[in-house]
């Protein structure tokens, strides 16, 4: 199987430029002839969108606005792992979330951060309280937002409950606030030796430089592909037999 993460600038939005971007590139990875497609964390609405409008509603998804994305499910047949905040009706609350979409457009499931909430950036935005595996063509997959993936306790507790692959949407760049996360990724993937992926974002907002955050790939504890930089659809070759990276490089295809 092919597996594309879009790397991209959109951290400041808003919303409605950074779905004209994720279309572009989500398609872009689906006629490269990507199954999966990853995002970073909260895509949809840019990572820095609290900061930028603390006025700003977070909507109930999957709402309408995701429509067009949904459609390049249906259209290319893939599984899209889309970085969102979403609104909860049911306890009134926020979550950082990542929404996973089958290929009909359906909402497989999601996983709500675990880490985090209610400070910084993510002042909007509460824990959530639930290890996320989900069946994806096939494949057991861990799901996991960011720090989440800093943490044993998420990252073992997801292969407890039988994941075969992690991924992990991110907005994580080596900070001197919050550390190198590479490797803490790397122990991740050798304590539970499963292939772990990344997909960060990039971009130099004012609050933190992005543009050396690392889009990367772990086998068993081994760095196997990373990316930092400009904008780009990030495609590899998974075996989803073996459950083991295939490709040696990156195939990169810069946005504009």
């Amino acid at each position: 199987m092919k597996i594309a993460l879009c790397h991209l600038e959109l951290s400041c939005g808003p919303q409605e430029r950074n779905l004209q971007l994720l279309e572009q590139a989500v398609r872009l990875a689906a006629e490269q002839g990507a199954d999966w497609v990853l995002t970073p964390e909260v895509a949809v609405q840019g990572y820095y969108f609290y900061y930028i409008n603390k006025n700003a509603v977070v909507a109930s998804q999957p709402s309408p606005e995701l429509e067009p994305l949904r459609k390049l499910c249906r259209e290319y047949g893939i599984t899209l792992f889309l970085g969102c905040g979403e609104y909860d009706a049911a306890h009134d609350k926020n979550f950082n979330s990542c929404l996973v979409f089958g290929p009909e457009g359906e909402l497989i499931g999601r996983h709500r951060k675990l880490f985090g909430g209610k400070v910084g950036a993510e002042a909007w935005a509460d824990k959530g309280d639930a290890l996320t595996v989900l069946p994806c063509s096939g494949l057991q997959t861990g799901v996991l937002v960011c720090a989440d993936l800093w943490f044993p306790e998420y990252y073992e507790g997801t292969k407890a409950q039988g994941a075969e692959i992690i991924v992990d949407m991110a907005a994580w760049p080596p900070t001197q606030v919050c550390g190198n996360p590479l490797p803490a990724w790397l122990h991740a993937s050798k304590a539970t030796n499963l292939t772990v992926i990344v997909c960060n974002q990039t971009g130099s907002p004012q609050w933190m430089d992005m543009n050396i955050g690392q889009s990367i790939v772990i086998d068993q504890g081994e760095l196997k592909l990373a990316y930092s930089g400009e904008p780009a659809v990030l495609l590899f070759d998974y075996d989803a037999e073996a459950k083991r990276v295939q490709s040696i490089a990156y195939d990169v295809h810069y946005i504009k």
